[in-house]
Parts: structure tokens; sequence; C-alpha cells
């Protein structure tokens, strides 16, 4: 039997390295990793379009830069979703490296491309959720 402990480690590793041959190698070995990659993927890309969603609505609402906790709470009132400051934060960073939001001393705004994130998040999912 395979440990698949195992081979997800070692091909975390591997991940991380940028070997791409041996990426390869390990997809088309254990088929069953791409599906847990893809699945890890789309819950991170969900995260970040939901809290980018929580960002553009607080910022139409403020009119301002909004700090980290009027997220939180358009997150829990708005969207119905509970995360801690600190998950927001650590998400709101990795969408800075993407050029979507920008923080500043007052807090955090999205770019232009951060806008059209929000907007399509928002207009697909429009009718899941009540304001």
């Amino acid at each position: 039997m395979v440990n698949k402990k195992k081979i997800r480690e070692e091909f975390d590793r591997i991940f991380e390295s940028g070997n791409e041959s041996a990426i390869k190698l390990m997809l088309d070995k254990f088929p069953w990793l791409l599906d847990e990659v893809s699945n890890k993927m789309k819950g991170a890309i969900g995260a970040q379009q939901q809290i980018i969603a929580a960002l553009g609505v607080m910022e139409d609402e403020l009119g301002r830069p909004v700090p980290i906790d009027e997220i939180v709470f358009s997150l829990r009132i708005d969207f119905d979703i509970k995360k801690t400051e600190e998950e927001v934060h650590s998400i709101l960073r990795s969408t800075e490296e993407l050029n979507l939001a920008k923080k500043d001393s007052n807090g955090w705004t999205l770019t232009v491309e951060g806008e059209k994130v929000c907007d399509n998040y928002l207009n697909k999912n429009l009718g899941d959720i009540e304001f």
C-alpha cells in the first residue's frame, strides 16, 4: 500500500523546488496528486476572491482605505464568512503580491485589477449574497 502522506510531502518538496520535469513525473505516477493540488488552489483562490469582494464593498461604503477589522466585519455580515484578522491579513498580503490590493498607512485598497476581480466575484455570486 502506498503511503499518500509521504508522497504528498515529497511532491511538496519537488513543487517548491520548481523542477518541472520532476513535478510532471510525480503527477504522471500519482494522478490523484493533480486533483489535490487543483482543489487546494481553488480553495485559496476562492478565499482571495471573497476577501477582495469584502474589501471592495467596504471601500465603496467608507470611501477610503479599509482597516482589516472592517474587512473581517464585512466578511461576517455581508458574506456570512468567519475569518480571523490574522487569516485576512495573510490573504491580503498574497493579494498584494498579485497586485490586486495594496496597503497604505490607513488600510487596504483595491488596485484596478483587484476591482475587476471584486466585480466578477460579486456579479457571479450576487444571487447567493443578500445585502
